[in-house]
């Protein structure tokens, strides 16, 4: 609806643009139909959320001190201004203003969230903050300081760790508000995955290593976990976290039947007296275990969760199987898997996709419990 960038006549108008927004993007082109300028007009025309300019009047090239053709990101933010160096393809250009419209550190905040998981910077340091703390200003300046080196690679974000909106946030990372200031990088890719610095030590310098490391490679995802209970085989059904899983899940003697919940879920819930039920059925069998694991407080690099309940059958054997179930959710369902070795109700390949989101679909469903609801709308 309109031009993709508007054409600044005089050095007037270019201040009005400027100082209209957050952030705006003027390209100064002498003339206005060159291989440059085109360019220029498709990156704009690939950005919805930022205006731009483009003028060829000698006014402003002037007033923005430009002797040659460029492209300037304006902002009401950090240094104010970045001016665009090297080759000018639309490309080139996309990055330059990915890598400057954001601020070197931002609030995560209602507002701001729709731009830090929309942004193409899909690695993300999070300092959890207090704003109450007496040293407050100098943990962000010193956050602050190591993002400027990890510009379009890593964004930094801070979050307040005493808001009473982000402690879902706190307790995804596995993180008590007594344990703030913390440090905390998360990827977003296919898999979301977690990492911790070794040290607690907030400087500039220990910051700026920590992503360094990360960027080369060198840091393994922090898999976070409950401690072991001492009666977690005492039941019927045994109890998993991320210390035992290993040896538990793949025993090469046993056939481990895991159910991956949340405490918060409706579905686990109406599952948890057929799980019971199960366990016991199966109490005394010499190598076939039933087992459970809170997934919200414990992750293995083996199984990766997208959704509650998700059932998992781990054979004997030394090929470390994993088998989906998706068979019913019925006492008899999983007494003919079990008895069938696995076959019985088990998810074909093709099917692991419709699987994942029926159960996405049965998460949205099933609880008529107020509070319930208003966890999963958090989550």
């Amino acid at each position: 609806t309109g031009p993709a960038a508007t054409t600044l006549s005089d050095a007037a108008a270019a201040e009005t643009l400027v100082d209209s927004s957050e952030v705006v993007v003027i390209g100064f082109f002498k003339d206005s139909t060159s291989e440059a300028a085109k360019e220029f007009l498709l990156a704009a025309e690939a950005v919805d959320d930022i205006p731009f300019g483009i003028s060829s009047s000698a006014d402003v090239f002037t007033k923005y001190q430009l002797s040659k053709d460029g492209v300037v990101l304006f902002k009401k933010f950090d240094e104010g201004r970045n001016n665009f160096e090297g080759d000018l393809t639309k490309d080139n250009l996309l990055n330059f203003i990915k890598s400057n419209a954001l601020p070197l550190v931002i609030e995560f905040t209602e507002q701001t969230a729709p731009k830090i998981f929309g942004g193409e910077i899909k690695t993300h340091i999070l300092l959890f903050l207090p704003k109450s703390v007496s040293d407050y200003q100098e943990k962000l300046d010193n956050f602050k300081n190591a993002a400027g080196n990890f510009k379009g690679k890593i964004l930094f974000i801070f979050i307040d760790s005493d808001h009473s909106d982000n402690q879902r946030i706190l307790e995804f990372f596995g993180l008590k508000k007594e344990e703030c200031p913390a440090v905390r990088l998360i990827t977003l890719e296919e898999e979301m995955t977690k990492y911790k610095p070794e040290s607690d030590d907030l400087t500039a310098d220990k910051i700026k290593e920590f992503c360094n490391k990360f960027l080369e490679g060198k840091i393994k995802p922090h898999l976070m976990s409950q401690d072991l209970p001492e009666d977690w085989d005492k039941q019927p059904v045994k109890v998993l976290v991320g210390k035992n899983f290993e040896e538990v899940a793949f025993d090469e003697n046993k056939n481990v039947f895991v159910e991956f919940y949340a405490p918060w879920c409706g579905h686990c819930k109406q599952l948890a007296p057929i799980w019971d039920k199960l366990g016991e059925t199966y109490r005394d069998h010499e190598n076939v275990v039933i087992a459970k694991m809170d997934s919200t407080a414990n992750e293995v690099e083996a199984v990766k969760i997208h959704s509650f309940p998700t059932l998992k059958f781990f054979p004997a054997g030394s090929g470390r199987n994993v088998i989906d179930y998706n068979g019913e959710r019925t006492l008899e369902g999983f007494k003919k898997f079990l008895e069938s070795g696995g076959q019985d109700g088990a998810a074909a390949d093709d099917d692991l996709e419709d699987l994942e989101t029926d159960e996405e679909t049965d998460l949205e469903e099933g609880d008529d419990d107020d509070e319930q609801k208003a966890q999963k709308d958090e989550l």
